[in-house]
């Protein structure tokens, strides 16, 4: 069994600064570190696994010659895209992305997400789910749900992280759903929230799990962020990962961690 990876990062202006505040939707934090060691922490999520790693780039600003060289030689696809402002641009680079994947498995993380595992098992688990899931996405409060919002009459597959079996993605379908008088005739969602992870979740018949909060895996996003923080948890045990966690007062909603 082959896993594909797939992180999208990008090079917002700033992302050179040491300190990065996440501002609601399509604003998360930004990095120079999520480029390096974003990825060094995904592959050290799969540990054990054969794997492919493939980054793309939204460039906004350049990418450092030493940060690009690094990355080149820790990933086996990098991808660099100057941004447009087309619209839904930010789903077609996810698009662009995932359809470049060759593996069995499939997974998907933004570029402020954080994952960790104790070992191979904690992987294996979230694996386990697609027997009987289309999709799984980071653990939540509120398993099987992302969150608790009865307005929406689905779940959707949070793009933040999600696992699927290559199969699963309907390119074709998604590429339709980029019309939303399609995407709201044919699947009806009590809110039409248009973008791919909406989308994915509606397609896959709301097939998606959320699983719960356990000992065998770590997945959060940040909600503020300091230029080194990751290098050093990347560098830690899982459960000196924990005790960072929790003395940074846990996560919140809804899978975000607030450094002090």
């Amino acid at each position: 069994m082959k896993v594909s990876v797939t992180i999208n990062v990008d090079t917002r202006d700033g992302f050179e600064q040491s300190q990065s505040q996440a501002n609601g939707l399509f604003s998360g934090c930004k990095s120079k570190d999520f480029l390096i060691e974003g990825v060094k922490n995904k592959i050290k999520f799969f540990d054990g696994f054969d794997k492919e790693i493939i980054v793309f780039v939204d460039v906004h600003q350049q990418v450092p010659i030493d940060v690009l060289q690094e990355l080149q030689g820790i990933a086996d696809t990098v991808v660099l895209r100057k941004h447009t402002n087309e619209p839904l641009f930010n789903d077609y680079n996810y698009l662009r992305t995932l359809q470049m994947a060759s593996g069995d498995i499939i997974c998907h993380t933004d570029q402020d997400t954080a994952a960790f595992v104790p070992n191979k098992n904690g992987v294996d688990l979230l694996i386990k789910y697609l027997d009987d899931y289309k999709y799984v996405s980071y653990p939540s409060y509120w398993h099987p749900n992302p969150v608790d919002d009865h307005t929406f009459n689905y779940r959707w597959v949070s793009t933040r992280f999600f696992m699927c079996k290559k199969e699963t993605l309907d390119f074709e379908e998604i590429k339709r759903c980029f019309d939303y008088d399609y995407y709201r005739t044919k699947y009806n969602p009590s809110r039409v929230c248009g973008w791919m992870e909406h989308w994915l979740g509606n397609i896959a018949g709301s097939s998606v799990m959320y699983p719960p909060l356990q000992k065998d895996y770590l997945i959060f996003c940040w909600n503020n962020y300091k230029a080194g923080v990751l290098e050093q948890l990347n560098n830690m045990t899982f459960d000196e990962v924990v005790n960072f966690v929790n003395s940074n007062g846990g996560l919140h909603y809804p899978c975000d961690l607030t450094l002090k």
